[in-house]
């Protein structure tokens, strides 16, 4: 029995037409190709970013089509898909996909179509199962290095930012045995070594003890030291 398989186009093999149970082997594998899983995938497009409601990403697959005669066909864009978020409540972690960034697409089993319009339950959009159309998208596969990140390691959590950290809350709390400032820069050393210095020493008890000084800190003290530091 020949093994050439290169008069064969598509799924087929030599073993294909060979009796009955090859040929519904055949049929099964072929309506299984169907059932559309995962893929990884690349954003093309991003909407609905930042602080507002869970938005959407438009995608192309990154694994080829190949036709019965081995040529290869790129995927078109998927659009309209929603983005997987951390949130619980109104708590979340917002890390927006961009443009360029590889991740997975989840397809579901049933049209969502009508749930992703109303973001709550609603009945399928269509009788479809497994389509492209009906997918999520799950980032952070097969990415680059990054240069803004949170890790997490056996010695400690690591904020690191190229450029500034901000933090923004009514009150922000501290709790720690030791706070060390490591390679501060000369305004804050100024903060540290000049300005707190002036202001202890801007006020004079008229004894040894404690109590309400002589000379006690005013607002225009406060701020000539300030200056003085700048």
């Amino acid at each position: 029995m020949t093994t050439d398989t290169d008069q064969y186009y598509g799924q087929t093999d030599p073993t294909t037409g060979q009796g009955e149970w090859n040929k519904q082997r055949f049929l099964i594998q072929q309506q299984m190709a169907n059932l559309n899983t995962s893929m990884p995938v690349e954003v093309l497009s991003v909407t609905g970013t930042g602080v507002a409601p869970v938005g959407f990403v438009s995608l192309r697959i990154l694994v080829d089509q190949v036709t019965g005669n081995d040529v290869t066909i790129p995927h078109g864009e998927i659009a309209n898909v929603p983005y997987v978020r951390i949130q619980g409540g109104s708590n979340a972690v917002i890390i927006d996909p961009q443009v360029g960034d590889i991740g997975m697409a989840l397809f579901c089993s049933r049209d969502i179509s009508a749930v992703k319009n109303a973001r709550q339950s609603a009945p399928p959009g269509s009788r479809r199962m497994y389509s492209f159309s009906d997918c999520a998208y799950l980032g952070g596969v097969l990415n680059g290095a990054p240069t803004q990140y949170i890790q997490f390691t056996e010695g400690g959590i690591i904020i690191h930012s190229p450029s500034s950290v901000k933090c923004e809350a009514p009150l922000i709390q501290m709790s720690a045995t030791d706070v060390q400032l490591g390679n501060i820069s000369a305004p804050l050393l100024r903060l540290i070594d000049e300005r707190l210095i002036a202001l202890f020493n801007a006020h004079v008890h008229s004894n040894s003890g404690a109590g309400v000084p002589t000379v006690p800190l005013t607002l225009a003290g406060v701020a000539t030291a300030i200056t003085k530091a700048n």
